[in-house]
């Protein structure tokens, strides 16, 4: 018993290792993206990927999402600090072992690994990089990280509903 208690806890850790090794990995692919989009994309500016519908627009975003803010340092400052710390909570929760099962962890990572992306962009080039556009409706330039970001709110909204339902049900059974 003492056996399969110990490779539980081992497994329980490697799980939430993995999910900070996905976040670190989008990371990663995040900046290389971007990394891709200011030699090739830049000097060029725009181009269609699918005709009408998606297409590649070089955008230097200044301000958060939306391009709120834009051009105000005491804005970006104040994102980058809520930023960090809101980054640094989720790495901690991960590690911390209250996030037990692998969707809300995989949740979290996309979204540590997308506010991380972002974050990076800010402290190290003073704007984010985006470089997405939709071309049948008229929406902000957006970038990986706010897939990653977007994906994992949706992600783990969906899981926290579908958790409350199935609490729900297992409670009334029990009240029969």
């Amino acid at each position: 018993m003492q056996k399969r208690k110990k490779l539980i806890l081992r497994l329980k850790f490697c799980l939430r290792l993995a999910a900070i090794a996905m976040a670190a990995g989008l990371v990663v692919l995040d900046q290389y993206i971007k990394a891709v989009a200011v030699r090739m994309l830049k000097p060029q500016g725009a181009m269609q990927l699918v005709r009408g519908v998606l297409g590649l627009q070089y955008t230097e975003n200044t301000g958060i999402s939306f391009s709120l803010f834009e051009d105000s340092m005491v804005m970006m400052w104040v994102v980058t600090i809520v930023t960090s710390a809101v980054m640094l909570a989720g790495v901690l929760l991960i590690l911390s072992g209250r996030l037990r099962q692998a969707s809300p962890l995989c949740a979290a990572a996309l979204i540590i690994a997308g506010g991380t992306g972002n974050l990076l962009d800010r402290l190290l080039r003073g704007f984010v990089v985006d470089y997405l556009e939709f071309l049948f409706v008229r929406f902000a330039v957006f970038n990986f990280a706010d897939i990653c970001i977007a994906g994992g709110v949706a992600w783990l909204t969906i899981w926290m509903i579908w958790e409350e339902a199935q609490h729900r049900k297992a409670g009334k059974k029990s009240e029969k």
